[in-house]
C-alpha cells in the first residue's frame, strides 16, 4: 500500500469516511497534511494508535489548537481510548500548561462527549482524598516524597 492509500485508510479509521473540510478550500495543503501525518507519521515506529492519540491530545491541549483537539477526541474514541483515558491525558497537562488552558481543553473534550451522548461527569478516578492525602505521598519509586 502506498502513502496515499495509507493516509486515506488511517484518516478513515480515525475520523470516519468523511472528507476534511480543508479539501473544499485548500486541497493541496490538505493533501500535504494528510499524506504526511496519516501516511507517514502514523506508521513510524512502534507506538500503537491509542498511544499516538494520547500524545496528540496532550500536544493539542498544550498548543491550545482546540478545533483539532475536538477532532482528535473523536479519533481517540474511534481507536479504542476510553473517556477516562482521554480526560486523564488532558488533566495531566495542568501542571505544565496551567489551569486556564487545561480548562479550555476540558471544555472542548466535554463538547465532544456531549455530542456523542457520553454521560458527564465521567466516573471519578480519584485515589487521594483530603483525609488521606498525606498517607498517599509516595513517588513512583515507592519512596516517601518528604
Amino acid at each position: 500500500m502506498n502513502r496515499v492509500e495509507k493516509s486515506k485508510e488511517k484518516y478513515n479509521q480515525l475520523f470516519g469516511n468523511g472528507v476534511p473540510a480543508a479539501y473544499t478550500t485548500d486541497p493541496d495543503f490538505q493533501d500535504i497534511h494528510s499524506r504526511f501525518i496519516f501516511g507517514e507519521v502514523f506508521y513510524q515506529g512502534n507506538l500503537d494508535d491509542k498511544q499516538r492519540e494520547l500524545i496528540t491530545l496532550a500536544v493539542l491541549a498544550t498548543q491550545q489548537t482546540l478545533p483539532q483537539l475536538k477532532a482528535h477526541v473523536g479519533a481517540a474514541l474511534n481507536v479504542g481510548l476510553t473517556p477516562v483515558e482521554i480526560k486523564e491525558a488532558v488533566y495531566q497537562c495542568a501542571p505544565y500548561i496551567g489551569f486556564p488552558k487545561t480548562l479550555s481543553a476540558i471544555s472542548e473534550v466535554n463538547e465532544v462527549f456531549k455530542s456523542m451522548n457520553i454521560a458527564l461527569p465521567i466516573e471519578s478516578q480519584k485515589l487521594v482524598e483530603e483525609e488521606n492525602r498525606f498517607e498517599k505521598r509516595t513517588c513512583y519509586s515507592g519512596r516517601d516524597l518528604w
